[in-house]
């Protein structure tokens, strides 16, 4: 039997969902049980896409997924290869979240839009050991940010993700 590890990280604004399993794990997924609306590959090779349909995408190592238009449906998973999926999960559905990696030549976070909108923001840290002003972060570690601060990253090899809340 294909087998698939799988913890809950729940904090005050998103939670963060982690999958660990094996080639050949299949997951189907109701639409009331999930609100990932985002995917962090870390590991391995994988195709998630709604329940019945030819349509899928193709999540592999490295790779940030935006899965917004399917959180209303019947999702199936199927790993072709070992993998470790993060998600990133709105607290409630209809929450409309933006998000993106951290870019490897960004040394200073660029705050501007959020700044101009006055959105909560955080940081995300989904692989590796990066640090944020000096800091090192640890995977599934996340920092709110402050928007009247700088931040200064250096990603180490690591990966953090962006996001704020619309």
């Amino acid at each position: 039997m294909t087998t698939c590890r799988r913890f809950y990280r729940k904090g005050t604004d998103f939670s963060l969902c982690v999958n660990i399993g094996k080639k050949d794990y299949v997951l189907a997924e109701h639409p009331s049980n999930t609100n990932t609306i985002f995917y962090y590959g870390v590991k391995g090779l994988g195709k998630l896409g709604k329940l019945f349909s030819e349509e899928c995408v193709t999540m592999k190592a490295g790779d940030f997924t935006d899965v917004r238009d399917t959180v209303y449906d019947y999702r199936t998973f199927h790993s072709l290869e070992d993998f470790h999926l993060v998600g990133f999960n709105t607290l409630e559905k209809g929450q409309n979240w933006e998000g993106r990696l951290v870019k490897e030549d960004e040394k200073l976070l660029d705050l501007n839009l959020v700044k101009k909108l006055k959105k909560q923001s955080f940081l995300v840290c989904f692989n590796g050991s990066p640090e944020v002003n000096g800091k090192s972060l640890k995977r599934y570690e996340y920092s709110k940010l402050n928007l009247d601060k700088t931040y200064e990253i250096n990603l180490n090899d690591g990966v953090l993700g962006f996001f704020y809340k619309n």
